[in-house]
């Protein structure tokens, strides 16, 4: 993402078509007269993997975009935000998401950012515990 990110431009640097793209200034879907603060150009595994291990999606990712260190490269001179985000849903707050070695090292090379958003349903807070 960036204000002045040109989503035609990242597609072809990375020879990879987006799961969805947005340009600063477009008006938002379903946000009456809101539009864009930033443009940007996404990758998503949803709708298209069920799996429930991560590293299946990161995995899905990386096929894509593993050996384009030149496009990355140029994204990140130009201030560009480049991450990944992994949403995690738990019913109890046990376990949680994983990467292999082999994974983490291909983000790294990439200089690519990995966070999670994490949600945990289902708990029950402990008043008595300090």
């Amino acid at each position: 993402m960036s204000d002045d990110l040109d989503p035609d431009e990242v597609t072809r640097l990375l020879g990879v078509s987006p799961t969805e793209t947005q340009r600063r200034g477009d008006p938002r879907p379903g946000k009456e007269g809101r539009t864009y603060k930033k443009s940007g150009w996404f990758l998503s595994t949803a709708g298209t993997l069920t799996s429930r291990d991560a590293r299946h999606h990161f995995d899905w990712i990386l096929e894509r975009i593993r050996g384009k260190k030149e496009a990355f490269t140029v994204f990140h001179s130009r201030g560009y935000l480049v991450d990944v985000c992994c949403r995690w849903d738990s019913k109890s707050g046990h376990g949680g998401p994983c990467l292999s070695p082999p994974q983490m090292r291909d983000f790294a090379d990439l200089e690519i950012e990995l966070w999670f958003d994490v949600y945990v349903g289902d708990l029950e807070v402990e008043n008595d515990v300090a």
